[in-house]
């Protein structure tokens, strides 16, 4: 079983342990106590948890699906929502108090975000997709600064946003560089667009998401070589991929392959 994948199912599993042990003391001081308003507070108390253990299994069962399957069907919608907005948060929590890397939980929030944006009707045309960037993806030692207008590269190689700079030319959605998650936010609200394809690391993306929940959100993780926030770079023939699987026009889709 995949690591990440793994690591989630116990998480999960811990979460299902932890509402069962509550619905077992609640079961005991209803056992105890006679008064009879306390007895009906407990047994919905206790229906509640075993509705809880319920969702949160069958929010387990479906990411474990969807993972397997790289697909969300019609029927895994409400679980795997779920899955997000219950079971990763509890994830990171238990993460952060065992002092354990949060990256890999959030890795895995982000693959299961793509797979549920995915599975909807998320082709749209180019001007209403944008395309957010990172500025750690320019060379640090450029004179050339792009963070706000990426038309400013000189396209010299020396990092990949010369070759992301063509993919927008060719396809003509927006792209814009921003200095971190709160730019991010702030661009975002300004331009209003239908689809995002974002790049940044698991921390960015995941909270990124997270923010922006009414608009689709698709991440693409970067690459730190030379560790976080310098020179980082992207997977551009990835980024290709998920930005052709969101484009509505096919030509535009194709253009620059043939």
């Amino acid at each position: 079983m995949d690591k990440k994948l793994r690591s989630f199912m116990i998480y999960a599993f811990l979460l299902i342990l932890v509402i069962g042990a509550f619905a077992v003391l609640f079961s005991y001081v209803y056992r105890f106590f006679t008064i009879d308003i306390y007895n009906r507070i407990l047994t919905i108390l206790i229906i509640l948890s075993v509705v809880i253990m319920v969702a949160v299994a069958l929010a387990m069962l479906s990411i474990f699906a969807a993972v397997k399957s790289r697909k969300v069907n019609a029927l895994m919608f409400v679980p795997v929502r779920l899955g997000l907005k219950l079971v990763m948060p509890f994830a990171l929590f238990v993460t952060d108090i065992l002092k354990r890397d949060k990256d890999m939980i959030r890795s895995l929030f982000i693959d299961i975000n793509n797979l549920f944006v995915q599975a909807g009707d998320i082709r749209k045309s180019p001007e209403k997709i944008m395309l957010l960037l990172p500025h750690c993806l320019q060379n640090s030692e450029c004179t050339h600064k792009v963070t706000g207008n990426i038309n400013n590269c000189r396209k010299c190689g020396r990092c990949c946003i010369g070759d992301i700079l063509r993919m927008v030319e060719e396809t003509g959605v927006k792209a814009i560089i921003v200095t971190g998650g709160t730019a991010a936010r702030k661009v975002i609200a300004g331009e209003n667009p239908e689809m995002v394809l974002s790049v940044a690391c698991e921390r960015d993306l995941a909270i990124g998401i997270s923010d922006v929940s009414r608009i689709p959100v698709l991440g693409v993780l970067n690459q730190r070589p030379n560790g976080p926030c310098i020179n980082t770079t992207v997977d551009v023939r990835l980024l290709r991929e998920k930005l052709d699987s969101i484009l509505l026009v096919p030509e535009i889709a194709r253009k620059g392959k043939d």
